[in-house]
């Protein structure tokens, strides 16, 4: 069909309030017809919306802003999902100019980034220019809120988690340099962070062998005063870190149960399946009870009546 015959028979409709069926031969599913009909109990211009290439969300969004009093014909077209839509609509709400954000390439949150930015008085769109997600954005406005420049950070391709971590290391004033490396994950930054601003030597666990879980158990550790070099180590996980850390800091003397090769290998299946072992990793549980535990927790159950010694 046409698109100018299309659209003749749309308008043929719309004038005589077409029953569903025939809304849904024209290439209409249930949900595009239920907008188009309360778009015209309501008294607006549904032929704005009225093509089947938006979908259901984006014609309520463009519906609900027509009824609001918007001119939604800037972002009325297709290539805008429903999300960007809320997202221009909140800016024309806000008295901001849409020209910089009424771009099809920028996701929502790079148009809730600029959108923010402009309440609070500066500017982002150079960034979104660039090409730069919003979750950077959000991390460069953050900064700016508090008077903090991570521009060098974001030009040298730090993620948002890791520009998050260094951004909050400027803001406690903390020599951010002792951890801003590439190689290390937001997880990490935050764990070598925190140790900084709680005035530990972070040298014992700055080291991107040890995962964010041994660091946490070694800063841990530390700002517990206790001595940690028996388990900072690599090798250690921070299942086992935790064990040993907890032990130390109750000041346990008694030579505990040790794991064998089947209680052992119960953890490391439970590691590898991504269940919290810490509820079973216990050498006082046998090979049988840990496999039993291991198994509720994989299939999502409660195994809190077999945790003997959970809180022992």
């Amino acid at each position: 069909m046409e698109e100018a015959e299309f659209e003749k028979l749309v308008s043929e409709y719309i004038n005589r309030r077409a029953d569903k069926d025939e809304w849904m031969k024209l290439g209409f599913d249930e949900f595009q017809t239920m907008e188009i009909n309360r778009g015209m109990d309501n008294g607006v211009n549904v032929l704005i919306y009225c093509n089947p290439e938006f979908n259901a969300a984006s014609m309520k969004s463009l519906r609900l802003g027509l009824e609001e009093g918007i001119d939604v014909s800037p972002f009325a077209t297709p290539e805008f999902d429903y999300m960007q839509m809320e997202e221009i609509k909140e800016c024309l709400r806000s008295g901001i100019d849409i020209e910089d954000v009424c771009n099809p390439s920028y996701s929502n949150s790079v148009i809730r980034e600029i959108r923010l930015a402009r309440v609070n008085g500066y500017d982002v769109v150079h960034y979104a220019k660039l090409g730069y997600s919003g979750e950077v954005l959000r991390q460069i406005r953050l900064a700016r809120k508090d008077d903090i420049d991570i521009d060098f950070f974001v030009r040298d391709n730090f993620d948002p988690f890791q520009l998050n971590e260094i951004r909050l290391g400027i803001k406690s004033c903390v020599d951010v340099s002792k951890f801003m490396l590439h190689e290390y994950t937001g997880e990490q930054m935050e764990q070598l962070r925190l140790g900084l601003e709680n005035g530990v030597d972070i040298d014992v666990y700055n080291f991107t062998g040890f995962s964010s879980g041994q660091m946490k158990e070694i800063r841990l550790g530390l700002e517990a005063g206790i001595d940690v070099t028996p388990y900072a180590d690599p090798f250690y996980d921070s299942v086992t870190m935790k064990e040993m850390r907890e032990k130390e800091e109750r000041g346990d003397s008694a030579e505990e149960p040790k794991l064998d090769d089947l209680q052992s290998q119960e953890i490391l299946l439970g590691l590898m399946s991504g269940v919290d072992v810490s509820l079973y990793a216990d050498a006082r549980y046998s090979f049988h009870q840990m496999e039993a535990i291991r198994v509720r927790l994989e299939r999502g159950e409660d195994a809190s009546d077999l945790l003997i010694y959970a809180n022992c």
